[in-house]
C-alpha cells in the first residue's frame, strides 16, 4: 500500500500525553487495537504492564475508530505521575468495510495488520497486545530479543488449536500461533509487503476462516515467524474449565491471555486467575465500573454455582431462579 492510501485510513491522530525524556531507541513501543467495548480491558492490561515494568519507558499506541471522553479521562488518570507517552489513532470507520465479519469478531480484529504501516516512521519494532491480557512479569528480556530475519515473533497456540487448524490451513510446520501477542519487525514487514499479502488472502478466503486475521497471519507468515516461549502468551480459557479448577501458572509467566467468550471482567468467570485479574482491576481508574452481570441462562447457571461455592447461598438460589426463568420462559435473557 502506498503512503497516500495508508494515511487516508486515519481520520486523525493525537498525542494524549507524553512525558518521555529518553531517546526514541530506548523506548518500548506497544500497540493496542480496540473499540469502546474493549477499552476497559485494554486499561487493565496497560496498568498491569506499567506496574510490572517500572524501569521501562513505554510509548503506547492505541488504534480505534473512536474512544469516548470517559475512556480518555481514565487513560489520563492512569498515566498520572508516570513517565510514558500515549498516542491515539482513529481509523475512518468505513476503511475496513470490504473485509469479512465472522461470528462474534468485529472489524477491530483487522486493526493490527495496518499498525506496522502506520508506525513505520516512528519505530522499527512494536509489540501488539490484545485487550484481554494481564502482564505479570518483566518484558525486558523480550525487548532485548534480536528479531533477526523474522517478520515477527509470536507464541504457539495450545495443542487443541494446533491439531484442528494446522490441517485445515495446510500448515506443514505443525505450528499455529496466537495473534493476541505479536512482536513485529516493521522494516521486514514492509519489505515483504506483509499487509498486502494478508489483505489479498483475507479478501479471497477470509469468509471461510474460523479466525480471519489470525488464520491469515499463520498462512502468510508460517515460514517468517520466530516462536517464543509460552510465558509471553500463556493462554487460558475461563469457560472451558470447571468453576473449581485452579490452574497452575508457571512462575516465569509474563503475560496471561484470557481467550474465549468469557473474560475476567465477567462475574460468571471466577477462578484464581480471574481473582488475580480483579486484584489489578481494583487499582485502576476502571474500578468504579462493576463487573458484567450474566445475560443468558448458561452464564446465570455458572454464576449461581460460583456463588454457592463461595457460600452465598441465598444469592445463589436467586440466580438459579433467574437461570430457570431465562432457560425455560426466556425471562431476562439477552436474545
Amino acid at each position: 500500500m502506498d503512503n497516500l492510501a495508508v494515511n487516508s485510513m486515519i481520520e486523525h491522530h493525537e498525542a494524549l500525553i507524553n512525558t518521555l525524556s529518553v531517546a526514541p531507541e530506548q523506548t518500548c513501543h506497544v500497540a493496542f487495537g480496540v473499540d469502546n467495548h474493549y477499552a476497559r480491558g485494554m486499561g487493565i492490561t496497560l496498568f498491569s504492564l506499567l506496574e510490572n515494568n517500572p524501569d521501562v519507558p513505554f510509548h503506547i499506541h492505541i488504534f480505534s475508530t473512536g474512544l469516548d471522553a470517559e475512556v480518555r479521562k481514565k487513560l489520563l488518570e492512569l498515566a498520572s505521575d508516570r513517565v510514558l507517552a500515549i498516542t491515539l489513532y482513529f481509523y475512518h470507520a468505513e476503511c475496513l468495510d470490504a473485509l469479512p465479519s465472522i461470528g462474534r469478531y468485529g472489524k477491530s480484529i483487522y486493526y493490527r495488520i495496518f499498525i506496522p504501516l502506520l508506525l513505520k516512521d516512528v519505530v522499527t519494532r512494536v509489540i501488539y497486545l490484545d485487550a484481554d491480557m494481564l502482564c505479570v512479569g518483566s518484558l525486558r528480556p523480550l525487548i532485548d530479543t534480536p528479531l533477526g530475519d523474522y517478520t515477527l515473533c509470536a507464541v504457539n497456540d495450545n495443542k487443541r488449536a494446533r491439531s484442528t487448524l494446522c490441517p485445515e490451513l495446510n500448515l506443514s510446520s505443525g505450528n499455529y500461533f496466537n495473534s493476541g501477542f505479536l512482536y513485529i519487525n516493521i522494516p521486514l514487514w514492509l519489505e515483504r509487503n506483509t499487509t498486502e499479502r494478508l489483505l489479498a488472502l483475507i479478501t479471497d478466503k477470509g469468509g471461510y476462516f474460523r479466525f480471519p486475521d489470525q488464520d491469515a497471519l499463520n498462512v502468510v507468515l508460517e515460514k517468517e515467524v520466530l516462536l517464543l516461549p509460552k510465558k509471553y502468551n500463556h493462554i487460558y480459557d475461563i469457560i472451558a474449565n470447571k468453576v473449581s479448577y485452579r490452574p497452575k501458572i508457571p512462575s516465569d509467566t509474563v503475560i496471561i491471555h484470557f481467550t474465549g467468550k468469557c473474560k475476567p471482567w465477567h462475574l460468571w468467570g471466577s477462578g484464581s486467575l480471574a481473582d488475580l485479574y480483579f486484584s489489578y482491576y481494583q487499582r485502576t481508574p476502571w474500578r468504579t465500573i462493576p463487573l458484567d452481570l450474566p445475560s443468558n441462562h448458561k452464564e446465570m447457571k455458572r454464576y449461581a454455582y460460583i456463588l454457592w461455592l463461595k457460600k452465598h447461598y441465598s444469592l445463589s438460589l436467586l440466580w438459579l431462579i433467574k437461570y430457570a426463568k431465562s432457560k425455560y420462559f426466556h425471562v431476562g435473557a439477552t436474545k
